[in-house]
């Protein structure tokens, strides 16, 4: 894919929540396929066969949809523990296939990355620990229904 290509196929959201804020949420290059699975294929149930390219309406449907999270249960977590505002938290997407499905992989963190997470954009974050802070959630743009919602509890 040259140059073009790439600048035309990563989006970047900014949303502003009733405070004012500003959120930030990224599309990531497809190369970032690689670090999702070597750091969460063997946590995860899900096996990640490639890659492909959302749409516009596909990223937007996931950000309208984010409101979801905060009702879901975390996998291996009481159902009182929750993500309670996901739309307030830094999202990174990665477009996945999962067995032929094509699927969104959400990465996202709480915190504001511009101390320690300056290349956010570029790259996938990777945290050990964090709890409700770190937390990853499939997307299924057909469906715009979320699966699979975990938190880094531990390393």
């Amino acid at each position: 894919m040259d140059a073009k290509a790439r600048s035309i196929s990563r989006f970047t959201f900014l949303i502003l929540n009733a405070s004012g804020q500003t959120e930030h949420s990224v599309l990531l290059p497809a190369h970032e396929l690689k670090t999702v699975s070597d750091r969460y294929s063997k946590e995860r149930s899900e096996k990640y066969d490639g890659t492909w390219e959302p749409t516009k309406a596909d990223l937007d449907g996931l950000e309208k949809s984010l409101p979801q999270i905060s009702k879901m249960k975390i996998f291996g977590w009481p159902p009182v523990v929750q993500i309670e505002h996901p739309e307030q938290c830094f999202r990174q997407y990665v477009a996945v296939l999962v067995a032929g499905k094509r699927m969104i992989f959400v990465n996202a963190f709480c915190v504001d990355p511009s101390e320690y997470y300056p290349y956010w954009r570029d790259r996938l974050v990777l945290v050990s620990d964090g709890a409700l802070s770190f937390w990853q959630v499939l997307y299924d743009p057909a469906t715009m229904q979320f699966s699979n919602l975990r938190i880094n509890a531990r390393a």
